[in-house]
């Protein structure tokens, strides 16, 4: 079959670029013809960054250039919908007609076609602001039109995938329509054998925006200054400013590290305690990574973590203080550490991107003719 992933942003570097890396894989492996629209990208960087040399070389890359706001400090939502939706409609304008459009980025990017669209489900960036400050006019007034565009656009996809229970249930709720689970795909292999010999290391890993609230792990920084922590991730420039906000906050015990995710291996391999403070985070690849280096996970309890860490790999945390007693004890208690950080490790192996490759391809196998 002749298919096309769709996802405008690539150059976002997160857990919905490695969804797409693997969708990419899994229909190449399966003899489908792959095409790939998005806005245009430094290639050989994100290889580097996902360490996924030659991802690209087998597919047709359908680029248009990146997108700029053109209204400083507002409607940034409404801008990047309408440049991506005239832009893609433009560059598939003189295509022939796929067999399968696969989205997996937003739902708002989903390009008006005649060939079934199967979505794969995150939880939209502008629904962020409605669950925070539901008591605010403003917001459900800015976001209105988005919520029509939203539906409208929900009503054009035959077959929505969910990255949790946690968003099957928003998609159900917020849609009025079910959804299959698929769990995505974790580099969990590259974390085999990785040493048993720990420091006394808190890490986080991820991109350093509000969103990720590492603020919180600033604090509880403060809190335990006999730790170490790290925070390892990238830094979007035009959201630069959380990031030279933390960096004045920080206090001696926190280093951040800017790398490759490919190359966080050794990191997550010598901390003993990964910390995850996202609100109502989708799913959490990251803390799954690091679960398969033996970290024992101390997260957020709510959306999406809450699955992955069970009873008995980990804990989870409403308040920061919480979160600090919990790391306290990790760090003091090397049996409890032992016995949660090969937990943890088990747990991982059930996230692998083998069991996304394959279930994806099924999803995509009533399609074949």
């Amino acid at each position: 079959m002749k298919i096309l992933v769709v996802h405008p942003r690539m150059g976002v570097k997160g857990g919905g670029e490695r969804v797409a890396i693997h969708s990419i894989t899994a229909t190449l492996k399966a003899g489908h013809e792959v095409s790939l629209v998005s806005e245009e990208f430094d290639q050989r960087s994100f290889e580097d960054f996902f360490g996924c040399n030659g991802l690209f070389d087998g597919i047709e890359r359908l680029s248009y250039p990146a997108f700029s706001p053109t209204i400083k400090g507002g409607f940034l939502l409404y801008q990047r919908l309408q440049y991506h939706q005239r832009w893609v409609r433009r560059v598939l304008s003189a295509r022939n007609r796929f067999d399968i459009v696969l989205s997996t980025q937003d739902i708002g990017y989903v390009p008006t076609v005649d060939s079934p669209v199967v979505q794969y489900c995150y939880f939209p960036d502008y629904f962020a602001h409605l669950e925070s400050h539901p008591s605010l006019p403003w917001w459900r007034l800015y976001y209105w039109p988005a919520s029509r565009f939203y539906r409208e656009r929900v009503r054009r996809v035959d077959r929505l995938l969910s990255v949790s229970e946690f968003t099957r249930g928003f998609v159900r709720r917020k849609w009025g329509r079910d959804s299959t689970t698929l769990y995505p795909p974790c580099p969990i292999e590259i974390y085999q054998g990785v040493s048993r010999s720990r420091e006394n290391l808190v890490v986080t890993v991820g991109r350093i925006v509000p969103e990720k609230r590492l603020h919180l792990l600033v604090d509880m920084a403060k809190q335990l200054p006999g730790y170490r922590f790290a925070i390892i991730g990238s830094v979007e420039e035009r959201r630069a400013g959380y990031y030279e906000r933390l960096r004045t906050l920080v206090p001696s015990n926190v280093s951040f590290v800017l790398s490759p995710l490919r190359k966080v291996k050794d990191m997550l391999g010598t901390a003993k305690v990964y910390v995850h403070c996202a609100l109502n985070e989708h799913f959490g690849i990251t803390i799954v990574e690091a679960m398969a280096a033996g970290c024992v996970p101390v997260v957020h309890d709510s959306g999406g973590p809450r699955e992955i860490v069970a009873e008995g790999v980990g804990y989870r945390w409403r308040d920061s203080s919480e979160a600090v007693e919990q790391v306290s004890r990790l760090m003091e208690d090397r049996h409890l550490w032992g016995g949660l950080s090969s937990a943890a490790s088990a747990r991982a192996r059930q996230y692998g991107p083998e069991r996304f490759e394959s279930g994806l391809v099924k999803a995509l196998g009533r399609y074949e003719s």
